[in-house]
């Protein structure tokens, strides 16, 4: 055993003391055992990851967290630090313990909106795509040469693309980063005055990621190049050749859920680079809302939109409505041959199946690391700059140890097509006959 189950406590302490400084609550006085994470500390479900992808940084163990915060399908209601720092334990005598050594009742509902219960309806769709804040983005045209080639994943976010990163990034002839927050922005310096802020400053280390692993330098390294591009008011299409310098024949992989939101972003694309390459990555809407809902992203709403009435699932359903609408209207403009659509379904109960039929359409050799994508953090970039509480991308993906099957249908435990609107259904019947699987 390499960690010593006299470690833990101090560390579960150490990590949920640095959590409790970076988010909203209002507990304050010492940590005790009996402390809970929701009802005293208040965390959100995002909280309770952050934290389990930090205690198994701190260890240097997997630990697999995922019995402890899920019972029958659902996320629990609550945990103390005691039962945390027990289950912890417990793993690192017994590294394969099948069950959890908690159990606790199944997680609250959602907030509550003024929208909950209702349908989203045409002129919802309307008054949400007015929330959505405008990007100024690059000049289109002019004598600028393009970029070689790069691909890019395109989704909204809770779509599965994180785990469709980390898979792509174990292909050799490929370099997938952390989301690169680049195609939404003229310059540099923009980009760092719109991320630059408590909810979304982590969304800034893709970049400094990707630099660290193409150049092998340190995070400062890295951030002080990106300061001086921003100093000197470098454009996000030179800094996207910067990246594409050292990789040789690898081709860049971008993917960053929020390029869907305008279709104007999604243009930029094909304004930086040459005959880019474009992976759709579908969902049905249901596990998305499901997941949006778990992962409490409405704290990243400010981000991309004003704030508003409507309840997390009416939200959830729009920005995967809107998104996958802006998708396919961008895809009209791109010649078929660059244009792939897969589906999270197919990815998870096929995996290799469909990494094989995504490397052909890549024209790259297929290896059978893309479907082991839970082993060798450093490679895959899943680890942080700095710390595993300041990731982007989906940190649920921390919880699991091999690529879940039954994840493509869990929603269906929790929520049904009865709920969403008439567009909504209308999208899914179009989609499902590209990819003929969200709906299985």
């Amino acid at each position: 055993m390499a960690v010593e189950c006299a470690d833990v406590e101090s560390t579960v302490f150490e990590v949920v003391d640095e959590l409790l400084d970076s988010i909203d609550g209002d507990f304050e006085g010492e940590l005790f055992p009996q402390m809970r994470l929701i009802a005293d500390a208040g965390f959100s479900s995002i909280d309770f990851v952050q934290m389990t992808v930090m205690i198994e940084e701190q260890l240097g163990e997997k630990i697999g967290f995922q019995d402890m915060l899920m019972r029958d399908g659902q996320y629990v209601q609550d945990l103390t630090l005691g039962e945390v720092i027990a289950f912890t334990e417990s793993r690192l005598r017994k590294p394969a313990a099948a069950s959890a050594a908690v159990t606790a009742p199944s997680a609250p509902a959602p907030a509550v909106g003024r929208y909950e219960g209702q349908k989203v309806t045409a002129q919802d769709v309307a008054a949400f795509t007015q929330l959505i804040k405008p990007r100024r983005v690059g000049p289109s045209g002019g004598a600028q040469r393009k970029n070689k080639r790069a691909v890019f994943v395109l989704s909204p976010p809770r779509s599965g693309s994180t785990l469709l990163r980390v898979m792509i990034a174990g292909n050799p002839a490929l370099f997938a980063p952390p989301e690169l927050h680049l195609l939404s922005y003229a310059t540099m310096d923009e980009r760092r005055a719109d991320l630059n802020t408590e909810h979304s400053e982590h969304l800034l280390d893709g970049a400094v990621r990707a630099l660290m692993h193409t150049r092998g330098w340190t995070g400062d390294q890295a951030r002080q190049f990106i300061g001086e591009c921003e100093a000197s008011g470098t454009s996000t299409r030179e800094f996207f050749g910067s990246l594409q310098e050292n990789l040789g024949n690898r081709l860049l992989v971008d993917k960053t859920p929020t390029y869907a939101f305008s279709v104007d972003i999604l243009r930029q694309a094909e304004e930086y680079f040459e005959d880019a390459l474009y992976i759709h990555l579908i969902r049905h809407p249901c596990g998305m809302i499901r997941s949006y809902e778990e992962s409490n992203l409405t704290r990243m709403m400010p981000l991309m939109m004003k704030n508003s009435d409507f309840s997390t699932a009416a939200l959830a359903e729009m920005i995967w409505l809107v998104s996958n609408r802006n998708i396919l209207q961008f895809s009209e403009s791109v010649a078929s041959d660059r244009w792939l659509s897969v589906s999270y379904e197919n990815i998870v109960t096929d995996p290799e199946g469909n990494m094989r039929r995504l490397c052909d359409f890549l024209d790259v050799p297929y290896d059978d690391d893309m479907i082991n994508p839970y082993g060798d953090n450093k490679a895959r970039m899943t680890d942080g700059v700095d710390s595993a509480s300041k990731m982007s991308g989906d940190l649920k993906f921390h919880l699991h140890r091999q690529i879940d099957p039954a994840a493509a249908t869990r929603w269906r435990q929790f929520c049904s097509e009865d709920r969403l609107g008439a567009e909504t259904m209308e999208l899914i019947s179009k989609l499902d006959a590209d990819v003929a699987s969200i709906r299985a």
